[in-house]
């Protein structure tokens, strides 16, 4: 399937540094969400887990997920869905890094905590307010 086209008022609204929030699916069907960084690159989200958390077991299991990325106020936002294509360890903390210096100017702090990397490919797109003011 060819990669998602987006506006590129959306791509530079997700190349800034913006909270999101991830969702994925439960065992049971059941949608569960939580706060996330992310990472955009080429037309992909780049995440980073708790090697042991659940959400990597949801993707692992289902690889479907869904994220909002908010802007300046709650009536901006673009919210993307698709499913994860990649899952590793991060051994070497390099997608830990890349995401911790986006949101927080430094390397990954945890690294007594095994983190994996997960590359999602974006299937649909929908935003709400203005993305280039937000």
């Amino acid at each position: 399937m060819p990669r998602l086209t987006l506006p590129p008022e959306v791509e530079r609204f997700l190349s800034q540094a913006r909270p999101a929030v991830v969702a994925t699916l439960r065992s049971d069907g059941a949608p569960v969400t939580a706060a996330t960084e992310y990472d955009w690159r080429d037309g992909r989200i780049l995440l980073i887990m708790d090697a042991a958390g659940m959400r990597v077991r949801h993707l692992r299991r289902d690889p479907r997920c869904a994220f909002t990325v908010l802007g300046d106020d709650w009536y901006t936002h673009v919210s993307l869905s698709g499913s994860a294509v990649e899952i590793r360890d991060d051994v070497d903390f390099a997608a830990a890094d890349r995401i911790a210096m986006r949101y927080q100017g430094g390397p990954y702090s945890r690294r007594d905590v095994p983190t994996i990397s997960v590359v999602v490919e974006l299937d649909r797109w929908h935003g709400w307010g203005d993305p280039v003011a937000g």
